[in-house]
């Protein structure tokens, strides 16, 4: 297996391609891909501070996260409304679908994977990790997002502090994982060839 840990101070700041605000990409695939020469996903998270559309991402799915503050209304029109105001909940949805963002209370940050369903199979899920733990690595790639806490790989001497992200390539393998004091909270991603 391959693993590359990324910081925050290590993401890619970007525009919003709205135009309403910036995200921060902590990674893409391909590496360097950029919203005009597509990728097969990428993973970013946003500051959200005011109410407005989302953008729109046509043939793109993407899942959203809810990581601080209160949250938001999602208006999707015809398609109903879903409320993204429980921490650490995931929500699916059409990046065609058009979509506005109504506040809760004041600003929020979410954690955003976009994935083209084409050349790419997602899957999502949040674990809380209480006590250490040997998590079973078998897809392409997994991303492990550390939404609270910290946690600690003994093994590979990694220690991973509050909104790091661990990207693993090239399994299966085992992850030893260890929680810090207080135990942590893991965004985990699964990424596979369609």
């Amino acid at each position: 297996m391959k693993w590359r840990q990324i910081r925050p101070s290590e993401g890619r700041l970007m525009p919003w391609k709205n135009g309403g605000g910036t995200t921060l990409e902590w990674a893409v695939e391909p590496p360097g891909a950029t919203l005009e020469t597509g990728f097969r996903w990428r993973l970013s998270s946003a500051e959200v501070g005011v109410s407005g559309p989302f953008s729109t991402f046509p043939g793109l799915e993407r899942w959203l996260v809810l990581l601080g503050g209160a949250g938001f209304r999602i208006d999707f029109g015809a398609r109903g409304s879903v409320d993204l105001t429980e921490p650490l909940v995931p929500i699916r949805f059409s990046g065609d679908w058009p979509a506005w963002a109504t506040l809760a209370e004041g600003p929020c940050t979410d954690l955003n994977l976009m994935v083209d369903p084409r050349s790419c199979r997602a899957r999502m899920e949040v674990f809380p990790l209480v006590s250490p733990r040997v998590l079973e690595v078998s897809a392409a790639t997994t991303l492990l997002f550390v939404a609270r806490g910290t946690v600690a790989l003994p093994a590979w001497g990694l220690h991973l502090g509050p909104r790091h992200l661990l990207r693993v390539d090239d399994g299966p393998g085992d992850l030893a994982l260890a929680p810090g004091v207080g135990g942590a909270t893991l965004v985990r991603m699964n990424l596979d060839p369609a």
